[in-house]
């Protein structure tokens, strides 16, 4: 949603680099890649419930921080901590559901999960 809106951010921050062009987009994904490497933990240590609150106002916390942004260091910074944070439902889902559903039922659960992050995209 926010690669549309790329040239109006570069506009609006005095920048025409296309290398930053292509980092302000791809760092939501690289904390999409760094954020389950500390999520997964901390739902096995504090319970999946807490870790889903507390990330998602982190989320809002990085979200409002990237609308407020002064400048292109901070948008990439608070974007890479959105990613981070937006991560957790898909890092800890399937245990959610593996807790949630018995085993005769577990596979069409996931199933149907799978099929979320699967087709998003599209």
């Amino acid at each position: 949603m926010f690669a549309p809106g790329v040239p109006q951010v570069m506009r609006e921050f005095g920048t025409d680099n296309d290398l930053v062009a292509t980092f302000v987009v791809s760092v939501y994904i690289l904390g999409f890649a760094i954020g389950p490497l500390f999520i997964a933990p901390m739902s096995e240590m504090y319970g999946r419930l807490p870790v889903y609150y507390v990330n998602n106002v982190l989320f809002i916390i990085f979200s409002v921080g990237c609308a407020l942004s002064t400048s292109m260091d901070m948008l990439i910074a608070f974007r890479f901590l959105m990613g981070c944070a937006g991560v957790a439902p898909i890092t800890i889902g399937g245990g959610t559901i593996a807790d949630m559903m018995r085993v005769e039922q577990r596979a069409g659960a996931m199933a149907i999960y799978a099929m979320g992050p699967l087709l998003g995209p599209v």
